[in-house]
């Protein structure tokens, strides 16, 4: 039987693998803005994926509890994937970088990590959770839907400019 495994992330002793997963992530988002739009990433980021990311881990990635959380996945001993939370503001988190690497994908981590981080955000006190989402990120809707996320209005406090903010896909759940 195989074994997944939550390893809280600390943005300092797991940078390495950290700022990994992130550009796997991002460039990902960067292929597909380019394939479906005709954007480049970096025009709406400011920045190249890789430099983007360095600037931005810490705040995606480095909430400690009971502001957020953020874990790197195992899945037998070998990091699949990650994801967490974050405080938007009050009782409001943040579904952030819910991510399984291609090779690890139809084993159910997307629907484990989403599991644990709600679970965690209801063990910290939230009472909702919002996402932003690409129009790309097809499976991760399903998740989302399947767990009892609706769409909602963008929200401004999205890691995602407003200059996408009328292509992308915003979603929210009561806790």
């Amino acid at each position: 039987m195989s074994t997944i495994t939550f390893v809280p992330a600390d943005p300092v002793t797991h940078r390495t693998v950290l700022l990994d997963l992130n550009i796997e992530y991002m460039q990902w988002n960067s292929e597909q803005l380019l394939a479906m739009f005709g954007i480049r990433f970096a025009d709406v980021a400011g920045a190249e994926v890789p430099e983007y990311v360095a600037s931005h881990i810490d705040k995606a990635c480095g909430e400690p509890p009971p502001n957020g959380c953020f874990y790197l996945v195992e899945y037998d001993g070998v990091v699949a994937g990650l994801g967490g939370l974050r405080r938007i503001h009050g009782d409001v988190s943040e579904l952030k970088r819910v991510y399984v690497r291609p090779e690890f994908r139809g084993k159910q981590l997307g629907a484990a990590i989403l599991r644990r981080v709600l679970a965690d955000a209801k063990a910290f006190g939230f009472k909702s959770m919002w996402l932003d989402s690409g129009p790309f990120m097809h499976a991760a809707h399903k998740l989302y839907l399947a767990h009892g996320f609706v769409d909602r209005p963008p929200y401004l406090e999205a890691e995602v400019g407003e200059t996408l903010h009328g292509r992308w896909r915003f979603m929210e759940r009561e806790i």
